[in-house]
């Protein structure tokens, strides 16, 4: 078995400006999704609803991976 101290962990660097996602960066391919989750201040009902089934969305996706940051 590997000791943890040997693996070497994948970089990835990810460069908001602005309040949004302007690039991501790695030496791998990776499978990058970005979940903006902030609500207007003044959300109408359709956008609460959207909001909503983006977030059950975001859920689904994260049960089965480890926040890492």
């Amino acid at each position: 078995m590997e000791n943890s101290k040997d693996v070497r962990m994948s970089k990835v660097i990810i460069h908001v400006e602005g309040g949004l996602v302007q690039a991501v960066y790695s030496k791998e391919e990776l499978d990058v999704q970005v979940y903006d989750l902030d609500m207007p201040d003044f959300a109408t009902k359709t956008e609460i609803e959207s909001m909503k089934t983006i977030t059950a969305e975001f859920e689904s996706e994260i049960k089965d991976l480890q926040q890492i940051y």
